[in-house]
């Protein structure tokens, strides 16, 4: 071999193994590129699924209405036979009835005092609608009208502290309990239903006030 076919060959060599070192590293740097592009994709997808996850997370629970609350708890002890009592029909909410129960919880609220009666003052307003001269009963409230006979009622009421007795649920079953209280939630000829509750700003008390009524059947 001649000096210039000797050194043709060792170009065209050298040539050749620099554009092998060169597509090595070539390659070595594409393999790197595509595992960050491959964990970055990784990465990406763990964190479309975490946000994915966090978006159809459920939703709290809804607080129940105080209207709710109360039929639920009230109906749910009627469904089943009590010591006091058989099972019974379930009692529907009247609107009218929860209007009565707020105005009396609101007398004893401001007057501070517990009673089936009314105070007899500006804040007895069963009391000024009929023009009595004394403190109104609470079947007066019920009928709002005078020696009216046509609708029969019970109520139950109870003074508790703020933490104590907040929900419909614990107030009635704290009056089961009580085989009068446990007569009048189970009486089945009780139709209608009302609920209501009013924090005292005398002494922070919480008074409730639970009516129920029902049409007297004629004879």
């Amino acid at each position: 071999m001649n000096f210039k076919l000797l050194a043709l060959s060792t170009l065209l060599l050298s040539s050749l193994n620099s554009e092998n070192i060169i597509n090595n590293v070539k390659s070595k740097v594409e393999s790197k590129i595509n595992k960050i592009k491959t964990t970055q994709i990784e990465k990406d997808k763990f964190e479309r699924a975490k946000t994915s996850l966090t978006s159809t997370s459920l939703p709290a629970a809804r607080k129940l209405t105080i209207q709710e609350a109360t039929l639920k708890a009230v109906n749910s002890v009627r469904a089943k036979n009590q010591t006091c009592a058989a099972a019974t029909k379930p009692l529907r909410w009247n609107k009218r009835l929860y209007a009565f129960a707020k105005e009396h919880s609101i007398d004893m609220a401001v007057t501070k005092k517990l009673s089936h009666n009314g105070s007899g003052t500006k804040t007895d307003l069963t009391a000024l609608r009929l023009n009595l001269k004394r403190g109104s009963h609470f079947y007066e409230r019920v009928n709002q009208k005078k020696d009216s006979q046509r609708i029969f009622s019970g109520e139950l009421i109870i003074r508790s502290s703020v933490k104590s007795l907040k929900s419909p649920k614990e107030l009635i079953d704290y009056w089961m309990k009580n085989p009068k209280d446990c007569k009048v939630i189970m009486d089945s000829r009780f139709s209608d239903v009302a609920l209501a509750k009013v924090i005292s700003n005398k002494d922070q008390k919480s008074y409730w006030t639970l009516l129920f009524a029902g049409v007297r059947e004629k004879k």
